[in-house]
Order: structure tokens, then sequence, then C-alpha cells
């Protein structure tokens, strides 16, 4: 039986990269490109018409900024996972990928290297943020208020608010955590609040910078992580 192939959009207004896009993607053997736009109106057509499972989105578009794009389709119920790419080096373009859902984000200069990559890690439910990237997101910034060096056993977190600090890490919304765990949106809100309290996390970027230096980040290679019970 063939092995399902992982369905790609690729969206940027310079052919160029485009053209670069799909040819690394025809080149492997596990994901398909099925259709590129150029534009935000003309990717949120072919979105809905393809139901892709990956869309590889460039920040800037000409007719609409593709943060916003992004945060557009994921509110809007796209099932699929998104994978932000930038010619730019800007934390906060990070951060606010990371606040909305993205579950990728590469710059252009290093995307031979990490675009399959990052589409390969969205399917198995990961976060992928390309060397450049993560080296941004983890440097220290002036509000950061986290102590990064205690190791897990001294965390001082309970088995769940570290499970749903880590799904939180890898890109999923409280809904999506409360379903996959099979509990109350509020619960995991608890859960959520205790533990960035604890750790004295005030945003999403800092949760991703914790779990990136606490090994989290790992976790598509073992699989997604189990609530306690």
């Amino acid at each position: 039986m063939t092995e399902k192939k992982i369905r790609t959009v690729v969206v940027d207004d310079h052919p160029l990269v485009v053209a670069g896009a799909r040819a690394l993607i025809e080149a492997s053997e596990d994901i398909v490109c099925v259709g590129d736009a150029n534009t935000g109106a003309d990717a949120e057509a072919l979105i809905k018409e393809v139901k892709p499972d990956v869309v590889v989105l460039d920040v800037s578009l000409p007719d609409v900024n593709g943060l916003v794009l992004a945060e557009k389709l994921l509110d809007g119920g796209f099932k699929g996972h998104i994978v932000m790419m930038t010619l730019y080096e800007e934390r906060t373009f990070v951060q606010k990928a990371l606040h909305i859902g993205a579950k990728g984000f590469i710059q252009k200069r290093s995307a031979d290297q990490n675009l399959l990559l990052a589409i390969r890690s969205a399917m198995l439910g990961g976060l992928f943020l390309d060397p450049p990237t993560a080296r941004d997101v983890m440097a220290p910034t002036a509000e950061d208020g986290a102590d990064f060096s205690h190791s897990n056993s001294e965390l001082g977190l309970t088995e769940r608010e570290e499970y749903v600090l880590k799904m939180v890490a890898l890109g999923y919304a409280n809904k999506e955590i409360a379903a996959r765990a099979n509990v109350s949106i509020k619960s995991i809100e608890t859960y959520k609040a205790r533990a960035t309290e604890k750790l004295k996390l005030h945003s999403r970027a800092q949760i991703v910078r914790f779990a990136v230096r606490h090994g989290w980040m790992n976790l598509p290679d073992a699989g997604e992580p189990t609530l306690p019970s």
C-alpha cells in the first residue's frame, strides 16, 4: 500500500521562490505540491478548493500580510497546518506566527535545507523553527522573567501541567488539547495558567523558548505526549 503523500500549497509572490519550493517538494518522495498562489485572495480560493495538508505561506504578500491571512485561515476552520516563510529576520513576525498557531517558521535563505523538514514536522504535530529563527527565539529579551536553568525534575510542575505546556509549545490551541486529552477546555486553561505562573512565562514565544531549552521540541521524533491519568 502506497503511503499517502503530504499535500502542500505554496503561497509567495516571487515566481523564483515558488519555483524553488516546488522543485524541493517534487524531488521528495513523501510530499506533493497541489497548487501555488501569488496573492492572498488567490491563496484563499485555492486552499478552499484543494484542502491541502500544509500551506507554506510568505509573510509578505502584495494584497495582505501573510500572518493576517494565516490567522484568518486558522480561525475560519482550516484543518491543515501552516508553515510561515520570510525574507526578513524580524522577531515580531515569529512571535505573531507562534501566537496564531503556525506550525513552522523558516527564513527563505535556509529554505533549501529546512522547508521539507518544516512540512514533515507540521504533519507530525510538531513545531519547526529553522536554526536562524530558533537562535532568535531563544535569545533572552528584556521582558523575560523565566528561569531557564532548572532541570525538568526541578520545575515544580505537575505531570498534567507539564503535558499542557508541551502541547502549547507544539502549537496546539486549548480547544485542540482538550479534545485530545478528553477533558474540558476549562481544565486545560487551569493547567496552563498554573504552569505559566510557576515558570513566569508571559507569552507563547517565551513558552516555546522554554520548551526548546528543555528539550521538549524533540517530541515529534518520539510521538505526541500523552496526558497523565
